[in-house]
């Protein structure tokens, strides 16, 4: 999958290729063998996503999947709201994580996920996203 990316001013491409986590040459590839960039111009980046789609093979389990993509079973299930042990079946579309995934339970709050074995490391290099009228609390120093 690709995107469109405007080149912000004094950007290099070595700049575009560290923000966005992708090698200068792919960026040089996918747009004719580009050198340099300028201000306001239009370039073809490849987009990151936090999961792959896999297509269901005659044979597959989720053990064998999983092993293959370097995940665990347990984020694939819970990625596509499967129970556990649950039949997948050929040509069903599964997502597989490409990173660690945490999905919230009702109740959960962010020392629980810490205790899960998160890091806060793990937390801040993330975005969050909080619904709408959400009531945060934490301890003032």
């Amino acid at each position: 999958m690709y995107s469109i990316y405007e080149v912000k001013k004094n950007e290099t491409l070595d700049d575009i290729a560290n923000k966005l986590n992708i090698g200068v040459q792919e960026i040089m590839n996918l747009n004719n063998n580009l050198n340099n960039v300028i201000e306001g111009q239009l370039i073809i980046i490849p987009t990151t996503s936090n999961y792959n789609v896999y297509v269901v093979k005659k044979g597959d389990n989720l053990y064998n999947i999983a092993k293959r993509y370097g995940v665990d079973v347990k984020s694939i299930e819970l990625l596509n709201g499967l129970k556990e042990n649950e039949y997948i079946y050929p040509e069903q579309k599964l997502l597989i994580p490409t990173s660690k995934i945490y999905i919230t339970r009702e109740n959960d709050t962010i020392k629980q996920l810490l205790n899960n074995g998160i890091t806060l490391e793990e937390l801040k290099d993330n975005d969050i996203y909080l619904q709408q009228d959400q009531i945060i609390f934490y301890k003032k120093d």
